[in-house]
């Protein structure tokens, strides 16, 4: 019992000096001798090994559990409780919070909706009944598109452009129907069921109707105005385009998308390159994606080519695997790499290179490997605590940024950004 109310009434307490805080705690047990064998003392030499003199008793040191399974001791010269930090933290194994910054990539969809979008996956030589005809290019490439949305909704954020509309022909400026930003997976889906933006709404039943759209595909124009979007030039994430097409380009030529591309991979804007049908503009798609700054890998084609939506499936994964980081960039440097402790929805997370976390002194970052940078992907995380001396003992607060985690430790995800 002498025991327990000297914890809670001494470790609190770390300016308090030991023999006040050894005094609270007899007098509150009605103990008269504070040590056994204890007696009086002028100085620490007239006690017996390892008892110190504390206000003329002989008092051995007490040594206290500070809580998460580490033994701090009391200080043996200034009588000064140093187990305890002003924050609670055991000061014995240095528990420190590290700050860092996880920021999902802004992503641009620009969608190809020329008339051509509505021809069927297995005749392309005829066009199917509208919209939600599942054996047509817009309706597997939209329903694609939308499924990726979804599985990274917290992830990424994500924007839309679909070209062309009636007013984005060859030499119009494209504009982009949902800027990139958090939550947009809602105002997205909305805007590819709407008659202004599917082919079916604007393109004649057949392909001889020359008066509402022109046939066109300018590809130029919707890069070009993806690259003068503020939201794509964010020096504080990464951003991307992905291009989705059925074909060749109207109005320029390849070398004009080419180095259309190169300049936006130099703005820090890599663009990769989906192609579906691609017989007729393969010069061209190949063109875009090798100065994209993004190609698919393996070497040519340098774009990505579906038939199906399973093909899409597979390549947008594939994508989103290459835009999403699971490396979180730490605001400080740790004093000793040997002591950072990570944990993911307040349970400890092991440092492996294949199945947990390891750490980048070169780019002062921790990165997700193998099972927790899937889970971290997937939005199935919302918290991540990173420590330096030991484990933290619960989820450590910081300022609330659009990432998909529970920053400040409220049990609510992203609620200032959404509002």
């Amino acid at each position: 019992m002498r025991y327990a109310l000297f914890m809670s009434l001494c470790l609190p307490r770390p300016a308090l000096s030991f023999s006040l805080c050894l005094l609270v705690s007899l007098a509150a047990s009605g103990c008269s001798d504070p040590a056994t064998p204890g007696g009086s003392c002028a100085t620490s030499s007239d006690c017996d090994s390892p008892d110190l003199c504390l206000d003329g008793l002989c008092v051995t040191p007490i040594t206290a559990d500070s809580g998460n399974g580490d033994t701090g001791t009391r200080s043996t010269d200034s009588g000064i409780d140093s187990a305890v930090s002003d924050t609670g933290a055991d000061a014995s194994c240095g528990n420190e919070a590290i700050p860092f910054d996880y920021r999902p990539p802004n992503v641009l969809f620009v969608f190809d909706r020329s008339c051509s979008m509505r021809r069927r996956l297995d005749d392309s030589t005829l066009f199917g009944t509208g919209p939600d005809d599942p054996r047509t290019r817009w309706y597997v490439a939209r329903e694609a598109a939308l499924s990726l949305i979804a599985d990274y909704e917290s992830r990424v954020f994500w924007g839309l452009m679909a070209f062309p509309d009636p007013r984005e022909g060859c030499g119009m400026p494209a504009t982009a129907e949902v800027v990139p930003g958090p939550g947009n997976r809602m105002a997205i889906e909305a805007e590819l069921v709407r008659n202004r933006i599917q082919p079916f709404g604007l393109c004649g039943p057949d392909n001889t109707d020359t008066t509402t759209q022109p046939r066109q595909t300018p590809t130029f124009e919707a890069l070009e105005g993806a690259s003068t979007l503020p939201e794509m030039m964010d020096t504080m994430r990464d951003s991307f385009v992905v291009l989705l097409t059925d074909g060749g380009a109207s109005c320029t030529d390849a070398d004009a998308l080419g180095t259309l591309t190169a300049t936006l991979g130099s703005m820090g804007i890599p663009v990769a390159v989906v192609g579906f049908s691609t017989s007729d503009g393969e010069t061209t798609l190949e063109a875009i994606a090798t100065n994209g700054g993004l190609p698919r890998p393996g070497g040519m084609p340098s774009y990505y080519t579906a038939e199906s939506r399973a093909d899409l499936d597979s390549i947008f994964s594939e994508i989103a695997t290459r835009v999403v980081s699971c490396e979180l960039s730490l605001t400080t440097t740790p004093p000793n790499p040997d002591e950072i402790f990570v944990s993911v929805d307040d349970v400890d997370l092991a440092e492996s290179a294949t199945d947990g976390w390891s750490y980048d002194a070169a780019a002062n970052s921790i990165t997700f490997n193998g099972t927790p940078c899937d889970r971290l992907r997937s939005g199935d995380i919302t918290r991540i605590g990173i420590s330096f001396g030991c484990a933290p003992s619960a989820c450590i607060p910081q300022p609330e940024v659009c990432n998909g985690l529970d920053d400040d430790c409220d049990d609510m995800v992203d609620e200032d950004c959404l509002l």
